[in-house]
């Protein structure tokens, strides 16, 4: 009962949290067990929630050792049915890991056709890149698989994560989620060598899950495709009609594309990435967005959107405070404490959702009471009151960006800090950059 109430709590908490939350399902998802559910890892602990939340079921875990402080902490973590796995530096130099136990435990979680999560990368990274798959996974499914005559039926489901950007409230998450990998279509080869099998079957597991995600070669990759996607993402979107619907596999594309020019054309490559490079610099210095960089030759149309403009603020500008005061302290307190916890991104919107969860009920209550206490006022007052904390907190959000657009709008039109050359010369560096992204995707598609 608490498992499926909390699950409830951080569906809601992921779409307050995360703007977007698209879901592919390559299959309809298996309800029960024995099922593995195995993905790539690269938020912490945001990554097992996202999926938990997916399945009917109820999911035991793998997690480090590490996780493991004190009796209170394990006493939570055995009622959610995490299983702890040991690794190189959660045991004291010289001794051996020994994870035989945690084995046993999986074996007998899996007969009792329960479904087990795990992210066979071991550890959770914020990049573009599918670590090493560790054999742990394959080889439970495999060695149960044995301990019952292969008459079990494990499955595994790979699943892929991409995150937006991980750490950032109200960015985006896309999961997708492939097809069944039967343990039984590797009963052949693992009896005649068991270490072929567990290296075929994890082979497997790692195909499936790079094409559920987006990948890079390395940072430097990761870099440019971050830029090319802010530049070149929605002029693609016009002119590739089969992704029209489908953002992700549009930018998984392009990470691919990258990947194929840097090694077929090294020096078309570069050219094209020093543009892109300095066309990235002019936007942050404009702080604006490839589609606004032309200034409007149409006077008449610029005066009415400044006047417009400048009216929505003046009026919008006592709400905007009021959102401000009721929801600053609650918004702010969960990133303030993320980062006391840890220097590591990859943390941090695992525990400001964690946080939110319970800092914005705690102070919306304190909030309502003092109202209350205060002013004592009718019912229908009181209900009015508690609806506009959240409701003025996302209308801070939406100020706050139509502001830092409005000043984007102002710097486009050179009406202050009037740097003309600078705009002349990003308007022809994205127009070039285009024109050689259109042919590289002409070529890029020949080749498919």
């Amino acid at each position: 009962m608490i498992y499926n109430f909390l699950k409830i709590v951080v569906k809601v908490a992921l779409r307050i949290f995360f703007r977007k939350v698209s879901v592919h399902k390559a299959i309809d998802l298996p309800t029960e067990g024995p099922l593995i559910i195995v993905g790539n890892h690269p938020n912490t602990f945001m990554d097992p929630l996202i999926l938990a939340t997916l399945f009917r079921q109820r999911v035991g875990f793998l997690g480090n050792a590490s996780i493991f402080v004190n009796s209170f902490v394990n006493a939570i973590f055995a009622y959610f049915r995490v299983i702890p796995v040991y690794r190189d530096k959660d045991v004291a130099p010289g001794e051996k890991i020994d994870n035989e136990k945690t084995f046993r435990d999986c074996y007998k979680f899996l007969e009792a056709n329960n479904s087990l999560m795990l992210f066979p990368e071991g550890t959770s990274y914020h990049e573009l890149k599918l670590r090493k798959i560790k054999t742990g996974g394959a080889r439970i499914a495999l060695s149960v698989e044995k301990k019952n005559h292969f008459k079990l039926g494990v499955k595994i489901i790979p699943i892929g994560l991409y995150y937006s950007n991980p750490s950032k409230f109200r960015s985006k998450i896309y999961v997708n989620t492939g097809e069944l990998i039967y343990t039984k279509d590797f009963e052949a080869i693992y009896e005649r060598d068991e270490v072929a099998g567990v290296q075929a079957l994890t082979e497997k597991v790692r195909e499936s899950l790079e094409s559920l995600t987006i990948t890079t070669e390395d940072k430097e990759q990761e870099d440019l495709f971050f830029k090319v996607k802010r530049i070149y993402k929605d002029q693609l979107i016009k002119r590739a009609e089969s992704f029209k619907n489908d953002e992700f596999e549009l930018t998984k594309e392009i990470a691919n594309a990258i990947q194929y020019f840097k090694v077929s054309f090294p020096n078309k490559f570069e050219t094209i990435k020093t543009k892109i490079d300095r066309c990235s610099q002019l936007l942050d210095e404009f702080q604006t967005t490839a589609r606004r960089t032309k200034p409007l030759k149409n006077k008449l149309k610029k005066i009415s959107i400044l006047i417009s403009g400048t009216i929505y603020l003046i009026a919008g500008f006592p709400l905007y405070l009021y959102g401000l005061i009721q929801n600053l302290i609650p918004f702010r307190t969960p990133y303030w404490l993320a980062q006391k916890f840890t220097k590591e991104p990859e943390y941090y919107a695992p525990i400001m959702m964690s946080l939110g969860i319970v800092v914005f009920p705690l102070y919306y209550s304190l909030s309502f009471f003092l109202f209350d206490i205060r002013l004592s006022p009718d019912p229908l007052l009181l209900s009015l009151y508690l609806a506009s904390l959240p409701l003025s907190g996302y209308y801070v959000l939406h100020y706050y960006h139509f502001f830092r657009a409005g000043i984007s709008f102002l710097k486009i039109h050179n009406l202050i800090h009037s740097k003309k050359d600078l705009l002349k010369e990003l308007e022809q560096l994205k127009v070039s950059i285009f024109d050689e992204l259109d042919e590289a995707r002409t070529i890029y598609l020949k080749r498919l």
